[in-house]
């Protein structure tokens, strides 16, 4: 887990001990107060993994492929030495 998300598991966690409240606990985080309610629901229901970012790891569906890149980087270097991006 980042700091982000250790910071963010914390807060909820205190809302649901109810050290702090809703509003508290959307203001440290700079949420709103339903997207808290949305993480403290989320906690409860299927535990601190819901707060890890669901994408983490995986290649973004629009990313430009390797190959690609290194096309555009041979192009750069041979055929385009001289022209500005």
């Amino acid at each position: 887990m980042t700091q982000k998300e250790i910071t963010r598991l914390r807060v909820v966690n205190q809302t649901i001990d109810k050290v702090i409240t809703i509003r508290e606990a959307a203001e440290l985080l700079n949420l709103s107060e339903r997207q808290v309610i949305r993480l403290k629901k989320g906690v409860l229901k299927e535990g601190p993994a819901f707060i890890i970012h669901k994408n983490r790891g995986r290649k973004p569906q629009h990313a430009l492929s390797d190959e690609l890149k290194k096309t555009i980087i041979e192009l750069k270097k041979k055929k385009y030495k001289d022209v500005n991006f």
